[in-house]
């Protein structure tokens, strides 16, 4: 029999840079805000208690930070249910129905794409010959912004396998993500391909979906629960938004971020500040600072 929903667990990372700690913080209040009954872990590299967060566990100790450390998720999560969401993402309504259904797997990201001989993928020298090698079935593709995993054997092999990937990165064509090499996505989902596994959560667009590659505006109040946009021309409406990359210097992730933070819409001044700003600075990198001093104005 299935734990009741509420058992759920749910568990971001946070290391580095004080930015990381910020988008923790968001997402943190935007999970008190719409999932009020399931506790919250944060995995970081600092030793003080977060109160936003129900339990705060410590990392190993780690060389080059980067997107490979997820697939320590399995080790550092006190659940026996867990769902883990990047710290750059929002939450803009419950989602206990679509975590009722992923809950039907073992383990699973959001999937609603495979690839197989004869396609192409930006981080894998060549997909087919990847699968032969490993003597997979599909490689499914996703975002890593949410993994459901479920302790026991199935899952403990997933992570184990994603890990002995890493090591095999010249020979299976694996191109590097960031300077800590693949990504976890690639060595995840070759993980999955070698274990024969054909069925993975498919959201429907309802789940978590990133702004990456939309087109058009996005429509987003973080305190009235609206989120859409037209990704890869479908309309989704996702209860997780994730900001990846520099779609966490959007407005609608900076407004989010003051909103949740004071519980209260923006003025209309720093809202249209923020967006005059990022219209009118295109390099990403420059606006964190610029985006600070916007709020002490408008504060």
């Amino acid at each position: 029999m299935m734990a009741p929903l509420t058992d759920v667990g749910m568990i971001t990372m946070a290391f580095g840079s004080d930015r990381f700690f910020e988008q923790a913080n968001t997402l943190a209040r935007s999970l008190r805000r719409y999932m009020p009954n399931h506790k919250i872990t944060l995995v970081t590299d600092r030793p003080d208690a977060n109160p936003l967060f129900d339990y705060t566990i410590q990392m190993n100790p780690i060389g080059i930070p980067g997107t490979f450390l997820k697939t320590d998720l399995y080790e550092y999560s006190p659940f026996a249910e867990t769902f883990f969401i990047d710290s750059d993402c929002v939450v803009l309504r419950n989602f206990s129905s679509e975590l009722a259904e992923i809950r039907k797997f073992d383990f699973s990201p959001v999937v609603s794409r495979y690839l197989g001989r004869g396609d192409t993928d930006l981080w894998l020298r060549d997909v087919g010959e990847a699968i032969e090698i490993l003597g997979g079935t599909q490689f499914p593709k996703f975002n890593g912004g949410v993994y459901f995993y479920r302790k026991g054997e199935f899952a403990e092999r997933v992570f184990a396998r994603a890990k002995s990937i890493k090591h095999r990165s010249q020979e299976l064509g694996i191109i590097d993500f960031d300077r800590s090499g693949p990504g976890e996505e690639t060595v995840i989902g070759l993980a999955l391909s070698e274990l024969h596994v054909s069925t993975l959560y498919d959201d429907g667009g309802r789940l978590m979906r990133t702004p990456l590659n939309s087109s058009g505006p996005i429509s987003f109040d973080v305190l009235s629960g609206i989120c859409s946009f037209v990704k890869e021309g479908t309309l989704v409406e996702p209860a997780i938004c994730h900001f990846c990359g520099e779609w966490v210097n959007h407005p609608s992730y900076l407004i989010a971020q003051q909103e949740l933070q004071t519980g209260r819409p923006v003025s209309a001044g720093w809202a249209y500040a923020t967006r005059l700003a990022y219209n009118g600075r295109q390099v990403a990198a420059k606006l964190g600072g610029r985006m600070r001093r916007l709020r002490q104005a408008f504060n």
